[in-house]
């Protein structure tokens, strides 16, 4: 039986009669029906026109097909003409133009398939380092309903937090008691209020200070109410989403000491073209403006949704990351990252023009005494189908990217001078499959490599991918 992910699976493209919407998982082939194409087609050869238009729409549509992971393809079943789509480790939603009218009338969404409720408790525990990136495409005919709104307010919150600590600074008139002279000071008042009340030291005096530009301030407090409110709406999502109130509580308390201000279209116009080259002034006042017009933000407006994705395999690593640090914590160590450039190997190609790269790059070092740990996360179904289905029921181009993913760990084993190794291959699951794998002991599976001077073991290990952060230490044990 063929791997799960290459799984052809039968989906309609439209959902809820007349929508214009397509959908399908990340890591997915799917076979839409191409009726929307074709809906105002009168012909005897339907399916010669359909696959016209369906060329026409793959070549429209290919540059929102490449960011957002997905290769298309028109596949004759022999009864019919689909619309073949195979999904990456990208999630997202992005607009589709329409070969009729050239207009983007339709939407892609390609869902995580470990599901939002998995998801979200992955954003939670990675402390929000992964986020979605905003496209440079046109909005989306209609609002997503099926994702879930804290997803784009975890974007705003983090560009809002950005915009507060790089506000424009300026100097404002201020008039203040000081008791000492400061700028110009109000004699008369000192004459006739200050001195017959015995208040000597007492100067009424008004000078430039540098502030903060009071006005955006009031705009990011405007945004941020809005925000809360969006978010007060989906408590019941879970913990995550409250772990979004906290940090939009958090932002709300450097703005207070403006009062929250609607910001006029002309002024955002203004602020965007004026700060176009400091970026994070750019992207806070790009996040307000998707704040104002309620974009993106379910049960606020019925307005058109933002196109956005997100990498589920840097996700994932940043997730066992986060996983391997509390496992650190708790036994110790020196852990290095890879998202952070800390477990750089570089490879010596004599002579140096000749090397195809430059460097390995495992996803996770650990170091405890002479004990070496190497973690790689592969966001792949192997452990499951390899749990399910065994090892000799995969595909033969499943077979060799596991092999491929068994050679590349231990490369990474062969720089390094430890004595003791231990390269640990990290594999998703849901958190039932990994409860079932733990009671009959197959959540990890070891095996040894026999070398005279060195130790090394190999592990391929299952997480259970999306689970409240508070029972993960629990959960999880590397050693």
């Amino acid at each position: 039986m063929a791997k799960k992910q290459s799984h052809t699976q039968w989906a309609q493209a439209l959902q809820g009669g007349m929508s214009n919407q397509l959908e399908l998982l990340d890591s997915q082939t799917a076979y839409l029906d191409t009726d929307f194409l074709s809906r105002n087609v009168r012909s005897r050869n339907v399916d010669a026109i359909t696959a016209k238009l369906g060329h026409q729409f793959i070549h429209l549509n290919r540059d929102a097909f490449r960011q957002i992971g997905v290769h298309p393809e028109i596949y004759y079943t022999g009864d019919a003409v689909k619309l073949k789509l195979i999904s990456g480790t990208q999630i997202g939603a992005v607009p589709l133009w329409s070969p009729v009218t050239y207009k983007p009338e339709f939407s892609l969404i390609i869902r995580p398939r470990f599901g939002w409720q998995g998801i979200g408790p992955v954003l939670s525990t990675t402390g929000w380092r992964i986020l979605p990136s905003i496209l440079n495409l046109p909005q989306l005919k209609i609002s997503e309903r099926r994702v879930p709104p804290w997803v784009l307010s975890s974007v705003v919150l983090s560009r809002l937090e950005q915009l507060i600590y790089q506000l424009s600074r300026r100097f404002e008139m201020t008039e203040q008691y000081k008791t000492a002279p400061k700028g110009t000071v109000n004699w008369t008042d000192y004459a006739r209020t200050q001195i017959p009340n015995g208040r000597f030291l007492n100067l009424n005096c008004r000078f430039p200070e540098l502030q903060d530009d009071m006005r955006i301030k009031a705009m990011i407090h405007f945004a941020l109410l809005k925000q809360k409110e969006s978010l007060t709406t989906q408590r019941e999502h879970g913990v995550h989403v409250l772990q979004l109130l906290d940090y939009c509580n958090s932002l709300i308390q450097h703005v207070t000491d403006a009062y929250p201000e609607r910001p006029t279209r002309l002024h955002l116009e203004h602020l965007q073209s004026s700060s176009f080259q400091i970026p994070a002034i750019h992207q806070g006042v790009e996040a307000i403006n998707w704040t104002v017009e309620e974009k993106g933000l379910a049960g606020l407006g019925d307005l058109h949704g933002l196109p956005w994705t997100m990498s589920m395999e840097t996700l994932f690593e940043s997730y066992v990351e986060a996983l391997v640090a509390q496992w650190v914590r708790k036994s110790g160590g020196t852990l290095r990252s890879g998202l952070q450039r800390e477990t750089i190997m570089p490879l010596q190609w004599d002579p140096p023009f000749t090397g195809s790269q430059r460097y390995m790059l495992p996803d996770v070092m650990v170091e405890r005494d002479d004990h070496l740990h190497i973690f790689d996360a592969k966001y792949k179904d192997h452990w499951e189908d390899l749990n399910t289905e065994g090892w000799h029921n995969f595909e033969e181009e499943i077979r060799s990217r596991h092999r491929e993913d068994l050679l590349q760990i231990l490369a990474y084993a062969s720089v390094p001078e430890h004595k003791h190794i231990t390269c640990c291959l990290v594999y998703p699951c849901r958190k039932e499959t990994w409860e079932s794998l733990v009671e009959r002991d197959r959540h990890v599976h070891r095996a040894e490599v026999a070398q005279a001077d060195r130790r090394i073991e190999l592990e391929l290990r299952a997480v259970p991918f999306g689970v409240v952060e508070s029972t993960i230490g629990e959960l999880i044990n590397f050693g």
